[in-house]
């Protein structure tokens, strides 16, 4: 089936959820055809050039699929919005609609769409979308709670057994489904634990309706790609909606409202200080600040420390990720406080990285504080 359209290729991924919903049911086999959707930012459009947006876009990823290890060859459909990227071990299209955020979707064998979505990634100008847990916990808005992945990579304390047997794994790790994701919300909030317990996936079940048998569950994670088992693609399709809306609308806050420049009107500097608020108790800053601006992924933030007490430290770090390349960004950090300084024309992903991140491996109960005490981040 050759698809040209967007509505084409929505039929086919409904088609697809379908027959796995049937294949489940009538023989309790798990596809290996899942459909998979990946929310990427890029700045492919930013910067002078002559050519047209779809012509950048073939160039991009005819220089990609030079590289791959899968035999990609990229086309435009007759949509505008939509480029399909084959080989033979899967397909992925790939909608440009907005130009910002794309979407990607693919049913191929997740070894296959995860690489591309990770080189994709790791190239200049683009960057995974980071859903810190705020933003997480906020997505049953659109749906049911259905299940939650927790996991943390400890870094601001050693293991005594850390030299003998090195492992990078997760020092925490565990997925809940249906019964009982509400009690461990509950255990979460009232434990000591919860500075460890970082959410990196939630499931949301949009149910069928009386009318309507179609129903869709949809694994988010923390770095954009969702996982959808169900019968509607169209469910699926609001639910990715939704997280980009509120995703957007967050970063556009950070970089319109908070990133530092000079206004000639008034000859004074706009914008605020981002406030990155530490509840975790006995933080050694030393090693706050080792971990942070080391270069090290997954920060990927370098700078020398400047030690104006021993409670308090200046970095003037050079972003490294791929999607804010070399821009610097400004930090004040303290123990139970992390201030940074956003110029004008910084990417606000990089905010989002950093506190998802923080909530990774430092302090899964970190926070960003607005001007007005509200939380960043928070869809409800």
């Amino acid at each position: 089936m050759e698809i040209n359209y967007l509505s084409e290729m929505n039929a086919y991924f409904d088609e697809i959820l379908y027959g796995n919903h049937q294949k489940f049911t009538t023989k309790r086999i798990q596809a290996t055809n899942q459909l998979k959707s990946y929310i990427v930012e890029n700045h492919l459009d930013s910067g002078k050039s002559t050519q047209s947006y779809d012509e950048k876009v073939i160039e991009f990823f005819n220089k990609i699929n030079s590289g791959l290890k899968y035999d990609f060859k990229i086309r435009q459909s007759k949509d505008e919005h939509l480029f399909i990227n084959s080989s033979s071990e899967g397909t992925v299209y790939i909608d440009t609609s907005q130009k910002r955020f794309w979407k990607i979707h693919s049913v191929a064998k997740a070894e296959v769409s995860d690489y591309f979505h990770r080189i994709l990634t790791k190239k200049k100008n683009f960057d995974q979308i980071w859903l810190p847990i705020p933003f997480l916990l906020g997505l049953p808005k659109f749906g049911e709670m259905y299940g939650i992945g927790i996991s943390f990579t400890e870094e601001l304390k050693d293991d005594e057994f850390e030299s003998l047997y090195p492992d990078n794994s997760d020092n925490l790790s565990m997925n809940i489904r249906r019964l009982y994701v509400k009690e461990l919300l509950k255990l979460m909030k009232n434990s000591s634990m919860k500075e460890v317990m970082g959410v990196n996936k939630i499931s949301i079940l949009d149910p069928s309706s009386e009318e309507n048998e179609s129903y869709i569950i949809d694994d988010i994670t923390f770095f954009g790609k969702v996982t959808a088992r169900g019968t509607s693609y169209s469910k699926h399709s609001h639910i990715l909606e939704s997280i980009l809306y509120n995703y957007k609308k967050n970063i556009s806050n950070i970089e319109d409202e908070y990133a530092l420049h000079f206004d000639p009107g008034t000859s004074a500097i706009e914008g605020y200080p981002i406030e990155v608020v530490l509840k975790r108790g006995e933080i050694n800053i030393q090693k706050l600040v080792s971990v942070l601006f080391s270069g090290n992924k997954p920060f990927s933030l370098w700078g020398i420390p400047q030690w104006k007490s021993e409670n308090y430290c200046q970095i003037s770090a050079v972003d490294l990720h791929n999607g804010n390349y070399g821009k610097m960004i400004d930090f004040e950090v303290f123990p139970s406080l992390i201030r940074a300084y956003l110029p004008q024309g910084t990417c606000g992903n990089s905010i989002s990285r950093l506190l998802t991140n923080i909530h990774q491996s430092i302090d899964a109960t970190a926070v960003i504080k607005g001007r007005e005490a509200s939380d960043f981040f928070k869809i409800l």
